[in-house]
């Protein structure tokens, strides 16, 4: 007994002493983590980056709008302008980027720190609709942009954006939205022609 216990003990001895394998059982544990956060690190690269090129698409659309004339635009000079976002996503999927952009004036007494709402004056989106009708009412101006009587351009770009590598566990897509608000630099609306936004008359 004294003989088998003694054995016992040595086999135990020898098993704390013996390393071979440890380093493989280490690696194992590890891979896993080290791969996930490999592979998260890509995504949120990409993600950023389709983020970045959708500020940029929202922003520059209004940007453009902002920087008209007092004679307005025409529907055709909006989607011309619009038509900058093919450049801004590349090589990102164009198909999968939905942009508009939108003239909202603040109603009620010109100068008047408290509008009493917020009306489309005119909209156009970047498949060449009108997403909004003149006249409806627009809920999301920040408290304290606009005055009675001034308007905004807004530039709200949307993406539709499926991960790169998530995809496998991440089944279905999800949209990234931007929005900017930019005052027009040159007037106090942009005209859609033929309709004036100040008074809503025809133009000539």
């Amino acid at each position: 007994m004294k003989r088998f216990s003694t054995k016992v003990r040595g086999v135990f001895a020898r098993l704390r002493r013996d390393t071979a394998g440890v380093a493989a059982v280490e690696f194992g544990f590890i891979v896993p983590i080290m791969f996930f956060m490999f592979v998260g690190t890509i995504e949120f690269s990409q993600a950023l980056t389709v983020d970045r090129r959708l500020t940029l698409a929202a922003s520059s659309t209004a940007d453009l709008i902002a920087q008209a004339d007092r004679s307005g635009l025409t529907e055709a000079q909006v989607d011309r302008d619009l038509k900058i976002i093919e450049q801004l996503i590349a090589p990102y999927e164009l198909e999968r980027l939905y942009v508009k952009v939108i003239s909202v004036i603040a109603q009620g007494t010109p100068g008047a720190l408290n509008p009493t709402d917020f009306r489309v004056d005119w909209s156009r989106d970047s498949r060449g609709g009108t997403p909004h009708p003149r006249g409806e009412d627009y809920h999301d101006i920040p408290v304290g942009l606009l005055v009675g009587g001034e308007s905004v351009i807004v530039g709200e770009a949307t993406y539709n954006y499926t991960p790169l590598i998530f995809n496998y566990f991440i089944e279905s897509a999800f949209n990234m939205t931007e929005r900017f608000y930019l005052k027009p630099r040159n007037v106090i609306c942009v005209h859609l022609k033929p309709i004036n936004c100040v008074d809503g008359s025809t133009m000539s």
